[in-house]
C-alpha cells in the first residue's frame, strides 16, 4: 500500500488539464455508425507537500490474511479555517509475489485491485483566551485562564 495525499487547496491551484482526451478507433458494436470515439484518461495531480494530514505508515506491505492499522493525524501549521484532503491508496502485489508467479502476464495490473479513498475534513478557529476573576472565600482574587482551539 502506498498512500498519497491531495489537499483541496493544491487541487484548486492546478491549471493543468484534468483529462487527456484522444480520438481512437471504435471497436464496439456501433463501430459502423460511429467509426471513432473519444477516450478520456484521468491525469493524476502531483501529491501535496506539507499537508496538515499525515498517514503513518505511508508505505507498507500487508501480508495475506493479516490486518494493518494506519494512523491519520491532523497538525495544522498555518492558517485558520477549513482543511479538505483526500487520501488515496491503490493496493498492488509485492515484488515477492511477482517473482514467484508462474506467468507475470496473468497477474492483476496496477490499479485493478481497487482504490481506497478517504475524504478528510477539519475546521479550525483562532484560539480564544478568557480570564475569569472571582473572589475566594478566604479573601483575595482567584484568576483562572482557559485557552482552547477547536
Amino acid at each position: 500500500m502506498d498512500w498519497r495525499v491531495f489537499d483541496q487547496t493544491d487541487l484548486d491551484k492546478v491549471d493543468n488539464d484534468i483529462f487527456n482526451i484522444n480520438v481512437i478507433k471504435n471497436t464496439s458494436f456501433d463501430k459502423k455508425r460511429l467509426p471513432y470515439k473519444f477516450r478520456f484518461t484521468a491525469l493524476e495531480p502531483d501529491e501535496s507537500l506539507n499537508s496538515p494530514f499525515e498517514v503513518v505508515p505511508k508505505n507498507v506491505v500487508v501480508n495475506a490474511r493479516s490486518i494493518q492499522e494506519f494512523k491519520v493525524t491532523f497538525n495544522p501549521t498555518k492558517d485558520v479555517g477549513d482543511f479538505k484532503t483526500i487520501l488515496l491508496a491503490s493496493p498492488e502485489l509485492s515484488q515477492e509475489e511477482i517473482e514467484i508467479a508462474d506467468d507475470v502476464n496473468d497477474l492483476p495490473k496496477k490499479g485493478s485491485l481497487g482504490t481506497i479513498a478517504l475524504k478528510l475534513g477539519a475546521n479550525t478557529i483562532s484560539p480564544e483566551l478568557s480570564i475569569d476573576k472571582s473572589n475566594r472565600m478566604e479573601g483575595g482574587k482567584q484568576v483562572k485562564i482557559n485557552k482552547w482551539a477547536i
